[in-house]
């Protein structure tokens, strides 16, 4: 190929980028920008366990100045007093896999279509938004439709709950780490792996619990590993069950504590205060590191 050809050709390709950089893409960033101008905001906000006074400071001035909340099924309701009068309220709860939940492509396209109208719009979930909130879809609408959004994260209920039952999830010599793990499908759970952890924090477990209880001893757990059953923690009507590995099943009686975070693993006994002062200096968390 002669020079000549190869030096016009570079120069067309230098003119080419410098025509997309300078000209194409900033057209394509105004158009996003004007769409995005004439939209408004979606808020991925964390509610918290349940105590309204456990939410954030931002969560709170978020659900203040909202024109559409669009709820999860847990939140309590001292979370749902804060929501102004005049704003629309949208709920698509989720529980337990039932027929009529929300279907998780129309929450979607609410979020996008209220997003478009101009809503300040929080979409308010229990606990943290990035633990067990099915926010990925969302996320991913959002950004698609060239929506604004920001995720606002929310104390989380597999560490709050446990908490406010006195039950530490780490603890210098019973427990140095610990998975938080979804129990609705016990059928997908590495229990061989889970009969190693020092601590297991179960959410959506409470329909699967003796099923769990008994994989976990035939995977070699010993049967008599505390466990707490914390059934709406944080809330006014919060329930303690303690029990073992061999009997937490049998002590629910048949009542549907749910929701409920359960705890498994040798810190659930401190869910009875006793065990503190019954550890010795050795176990104490006061000592030397």
């Amino acid at each position: 190929m002669p020079v000549r050809d190869v030096a016009l050709g570079a120069l067309s390709g230098a003119l080419l980028s410098l025509m997309v950089s300078q000209v194409v893409l900033p057209r394509i960033r105004t158009r996003q920008l004007r769409s995005q101008a004439s939209c408004g905001t979606v808020y991925l906000v964390g509610a918290g366990p349940g105590d309204s006074e456990l939410l954030t400071l931002k969560a709170r001035r978020l659900l203040a100045s909202a024109t559409v909340v669009v709820v999860d099924d847990l939140v309590g309701p001292e979370v749902y007093a804060l929501i102004p009068k005049d704003c629309e309220i949208i709920y698509v709860g989720k529980r337990g896999g039932k027929k009529d939940s929300a279907k998780q492509v129309d929450i979607d396209d609410i979020l996008v279509d209220k997003c478009r109208a101009g809503h300040i719009v929080v979409r308010l979930k229990g606990g943290d938004p990035m633990v067990f909130g099915r926010v990925h879809s969302e996320i991913r609408t959002l950004i698609r439709a060239e929506c604004r959004f920001e995720v606002i994260p929310g104390i989380s209920s597999a560490l709050a709950v446990p908490a406010i039952a006195n039950i530490p999830v780490t603890h210098k010599t019973l427990s140095t780490s610990f998975v938080v793990v979804s129990g609705h499908k016990p059928a997908e759970m590495d229990f061989a792996t889970l009969a190693n952890v020092e601590t297991i924090v179960l959410l959506m477990a409470t329909r699967t619990i003796g099923n769990i209880c008994d994989s976990l001893i035939e995977s070699g757990k010993g049967k008599d590993t505390p466990v707490a059953l914390i059934h709406s923690g944080t809330n006014p009507d919060q329930v303690l069950l303690l029990g073992t590995l061999q009997d937490i099943a049998a002590k629910t009686d048949g009542k549907k504590y749910s929701p409920a975070i359960i705890v498994i693993g040798q810190v659930a006994k401190y869910g009875n205060l006793q065990a503190y002062l019954e550890e010795s200096d050795d176990e104490s968390i006061n000592t030397d590191v």
